[in-house]
């Protein structure tokens, strides 16, 4: 496993690449795994050296594999110097004084000490409110938009459907059926629904994935529509599909009633007793005295009083990586399912009955007047 990324492109990096850019070329790599004294998670930005350069500080020097890693150690061929250190809000500028006189083995417990102290300066994160519905979903299509992220997707899309996927959606419809293919990405699920033998269209809010699901398609020999729409905006005619498929869309989706609007027009556009899968995640038990309770309980409180001060939804939050390739500086919306209870209620209020076979896997039927209300 590579230790860093190149956040410009979201490519590993190696000592040979290092070593082939211009002397003070500045890139910012992601930290991928611990590499004493750096941790996973940190963007260190790095400044190529000269190659007869005799840096000192912390720097980045080759490793016997040919990989990269950092060390402090005066003599070692320096590769580039670590000019700074980010971990979420916080950034150590090593090469600014006074950090600059530090000795070189302070800077990484520095680097932790800013970032718990700026966690201390910012009890309430996620912030109470986290903006207007429709700027949270064109931050989600910003995200999904950049070049890195669409480059790991549609490397993702070579790699097929996941057996439990393909079992769920065998098990609601017959092959050849008519299906959606809702938040579609490069296309991942929905070649594998054709390859199936499904006849399927792809649907996503970000041109760039669709163009890259497209191209995926084409060179694959698989006949399938994509367009660029969200699942918010959805208005195909009633009974366009037999049944539609949502792999953890719904996150991004802000505000519970936009949601439940969101899986009603779904509905609409299937055929009466048309099948729903839905992939959610569960978030993980929180600390008593985690900042995401705190935040919670006052979004719950200015509601109930009622504060006059705009807030959110309990659950409502940030993602930052949606995939290895991602900028963890750039979050955008994330609703965290507290649970099986919350995602049932947002079904049912769409109009779907609604069973969960595997956790955080929901299979459901679209309920109509005088239908039965049970799930096959």
């Amino acid at each position: 496993m590579t230790s860093f990324l190149r956040l410009d492109s979201g490519d590993p990096i190696d000592a040979a690449e290092l070593r082939g850019l211009p002397v003070d070329a500045t890139l910012a790599l992601r930290v991928m795994r611990p590499v004493p004294p750096l941790r996973e998670g940190q963007i260190v930005h790095v400044r190529r050296c000269r190659p007869d350069s005799n840096a000192r500080g912390l720097v980045m020097r080759a490793m016997p594999d040919d990989g990269l890693g950092p060390t402090t150690t005066r003599g070692a061929t320096p590769l580039a110097r670590i000019t700074a250190i980010e971990r979420g809000a916080s950034r150590l500028d090593v090469e600014r004084p006074p950090v600059r006189w530090l000795p070189p083995s302070w800077l990484p417990p520095l680097a932790d000490a800013l970032e718990i102290s700026g966690r201390l300066r910012r009890p309430l994160t996620p912030p109470l409110f986290l903006g207007e519905g429709e700027r949270c979903l064109d931050a989600v299509r910003d995200k999904y938009s950049r070049a890195p992220e669409v480059r790991r997707y549609a490397t993702l899309a070579t790699g097929g459907i996941e057996r439990i996927e393909l079992e769920l959606i065998t098990r609601a419809v017959a092959r050849g059926a008519r299906i959606l293919d809702i938040g579609c990405g490069a296309g991942r699920e929905a070649l594998g629904l054709a390859r199936a033998g499904y006849r399927v269209v792809g649907i996503d809010l970000s041109p760039a994935m669709v163009a890259a699901a497209r191209d995926t398609a084409r060179r694959a020999g698989l006949a399938i529509e994509f367009r660029v729409r969200s699942l918010t905006e959805l208005d195909e005619p009633p009974g366009t599909y037999d049944a539609a498929y949502i792999a953890a869309a719904l996150h991004h989706v802000p505000g519970r009633t936009r949601r439940i609007e969101a899986l009603a027009r779904v509905r609409r556009a299937l055929v009466p007793g048309g099948a729903l899968l839905v992939f959610v995640v569960y978030r993980d038990p929180r600390p008593i005295c985690s900042r995401s309770r705190l935040v919670d309980l006052i979004r719950s409180l200015a509601v109930r009083l009622p504060l006059r001060v705009a807030v959110s939804e309990p659950g409502d939050g940030y993602m930052r990586e949606v995939s290895e390739a991602s900028d963890p500086r750039v979050p955008i919306f994330f609703h965290d399912y507290g649970g099986p209870g919350e995602v049932r209620a947002e079904l049912e209020a769409a109009g779907f009955a609604a069973d969960e076979p595997y956790r955080g896997w929901w299979m459901c039927r679209r309920v109509d007047r005088g239908e039965s209300e049970g799930c096959g």
